[in-house]
């Protein structure tokens, strides 16, 4: 697949380092109310969500970057909700190979549980590839893994569309081809118990879900 190329690293570089500054401080007052939060990877070009466009791929130093904000946050709201001597979750969630997609996550009180059913997590857990990040190898090793995958959510009438749905019979055969191509990609299925319907989750990655004791 062909990427976008990235030019203008340094002001990336510079908007990295706003974004980490901006969500050092967890919202207290707004964790309070809502009894979640979360901080996703915003910024341009990786944060694109343009029709169509193929996603930025974080290398070299600008991922560097990314992953040492992404544990820089993890760690300051780790210290905040210490303070707030309650039962919270907190969790670092790394996407494989979409790394722009990670993210830091908490909740607590009713929403506590929340978070942890975001995911699929298959019984035959596999063990994160701590070298494949370099020198965070180390921090990264301080938490204890979860392996989830990253899965798109489809239902029956995604792949089973008519051809008086389209506006060409061009548009229609086109469609065909992209839910052929999806139901080779191993969907995970998982069948309605009440309406007997099978939905299909096609998975595009993986999703590491690291948590500390504590």
């Amino acid at each position: 697949m062909n990427h976008p190329k990235i030019k203008g690293h340094q002001r990336i570089w510079k908007e990295i380092d706003e974004w980490v500054a901006y969500n050092q401080d967890l919202d207290i007052d707004y964790l309070l109310r809502t009894h979640r939060s979360h901080v996703k990877v915003w910024v341009s070009p990786y944060s694109d969500l343009s029709s169509g466009r193929k996603s930025a791929v974080l290398k070299g130093k600008t991922r560097k970057k990314v992953l040492a904000g992404l544990l820089d946050i993890f760690n300051q709201w780790e210290k905040q909700l210490k303070t707030l001597e309650t039962p919270y979750y907190l969790a670092l969630w790394l996407y494989e190979p979409h790394l722009h997609k990670s993210q830091v996550v908490c909740s607590i009180g009713s929403c506590l549980d929340f978070y942890d059913k975001t995911f699929y997590k298959p019984e035959l857990q596999k063990q994160i590839p701590v070298t494949n990040y370099g020198h965070f190898s180390e921090a990264l090793s301080e938490f204890n893994w979860t392996h989830a995958l990253d899965e798109t959510f489809y239902t029956p009438e995604d792949f089973e569309a008519t051809p008086d749905e389209f506006y060409s019979l061009k548009e229609y055969r086109k469609h065909k081809k992209w839910a052929k191509r999806k139901l080779k990609e191993n969907p995970r299925t998982v069948v309605d118990p009440i309406s007997h319907t099978t939905y299909y989750f096609v998975p595009h990655g993986r999703v590491w879900i690291g948590q500390k004791n504590g």
